[in-house]
């Protein structure tokens, strides 16, 4: 650390270096008391303030840049920025940011930085540098640096739970969408909803029914509307339909999130494919028809059947007489080939009867 006792700056030169009203400057203690209020205010700063000169030497610093760097304001003024607070690194790559704002008279806020403190911890910081004037012309830069380590260290692992989330979302093997309660449009759509960048101000209807319109009726009820009217979440059956013009039955299922004052702002939409479950459902409701109904026939003729004693015709419900062939076919599934039994062949065929029995 350089020691420079002609540079041994105390509060008195930023005193000096203020701009003091000329009605209060008549009365010595009007002026301190002007003195004594910037102190306070510089005092109770959560934010570390240095003023350096041209040189790059410190001439004032006030109690938060203590806690910051470990460095008094006895240690740091005199010094050389570098060796109490400038960590070297590629963020001051090129020109010093204080000298360029000393050259350029223009002040650079919030910017990155990195300080390092006493210790030799290196902290992550945002730094604001302003030009210093005395008499209209430029002396030094005033250093405001806040210490941001925590904010960034909190940021990085909202970061990583974002990305973790987002990684959950798109693992989902079914449509997953938020929803803006107000204007329909996708805030949020994972891959099996849309697999790409999700369009800018795409509306959820556009997006599953290809309709410039929301939902509405009762083939389509807008599960908006039904999360309105309810507060609650709520399931509907959707046709979906998709860019190739395939459509598919989705069970929808939509969540509400309310804010602060209880106003539905976005719904939650998960979308499941029940179009195999429907169909299977149907199959199985005609594979029950099918059973009833031969369990209905078969009940018929279980029943006494009117039949006739001379030509066996047999009489069905509506008073028609049938032949025993097409009423036990109409009824049953059964079907019939005919042949002759060895008695009706004796009787209408007596000589090939015959010759059968010699042979």
């Amino acid at each position: 650390m350089r020691n420079h006792p002609s540079k041994l700056y105390d509060t008195k030169v930023l005193q000096e270096g203020l701009h003091v009203p000329e009605k209060w400057t008549t009365q010595g203690y009007q002026h301190m008391k002007f003195i004594n209020l910037h102190k306070a205010i510089l005092n109770s700063m959560s934010e570390a303030v240095y003023v350096v000169d041209r040189d790059m030497d410190i001439l004032y610093s006030n109690p938060a840049a203590e806690r910051l760097t470990g460095f008094s304001p006895q240690e740091s003024v005199g010094q050389v920025c570098h060796d109490i607070f400038c960590e070297r690194s590629a963020l001051c790559s090129g020109i010093c940011p204080p000298r360029r704002v000393m050259q350029e008279q223009t002040p650079v806020l919030h910017k990155d930085a990195e300080t390092r403190t006493k210790s030799g911890e290196v902290r992550q910081t945002q730094i604001s540098i302003s030009p210093f004037y005395e008499k209209e012309e430029c002396v030094g830069a005033v250093l405001i640096i806040k210490d941001v380590t925590d904010l960034k260290v909190a940021e990085e692992k909202i970061r990583k739970q974002n990305v973790f989330l987002t990684a959950v979302i798109d693992a989902l093997p079914h449509p997953f969408t938020v929803i803006d309660a107000e204007t329909h449009h996708l805030k949020l759509a994972n891959y099996a909803a849309y697999p790409g960048k999700l369009p800018e101000n795409m509306a959820c209807h556009e997006l599953s029914h290809l309709s410039d319109a929301p939902c509405s009726g009762s083939d389509h009820p807008c599960p908006f509307e039904k999360v309105k009217e309810t507060g609650q979440p709520v399931t509907v059956e959707h046709t979906h339909c998709g860019a190739d013009g395939k459509c598919r039955d989705m069970e929808v299922h939509c969540f509400p999130i309310f804010d602060d004052r209880g106003t539905l702002v976005q719904v939650i939409e998960y979308c499941i494919d029940i179009s195999e479950r429907k169909q299977a459902t149907a199959e199985r409701e005609k594979l029950i028809k099918d059973l009833q109904k031969a369990v209905d026939d078969v009940k018929t003729l279980q029943g006494l059947l009117p039949i006739c004693a001379g030509c066996k015709k047999i009489r069905d419900d509506k008073g028609y007489w049938n032949t025993i062939e097409s009423y036990i076919s109409e009824h049953t599934d059964a079907e019939f080939t005919h042949g002759l039994c060895p008695d009706c062949i004796t009787r209408l065929y007596p000589g090939y009867a015959n010759r059968r029995k010699q042979g």
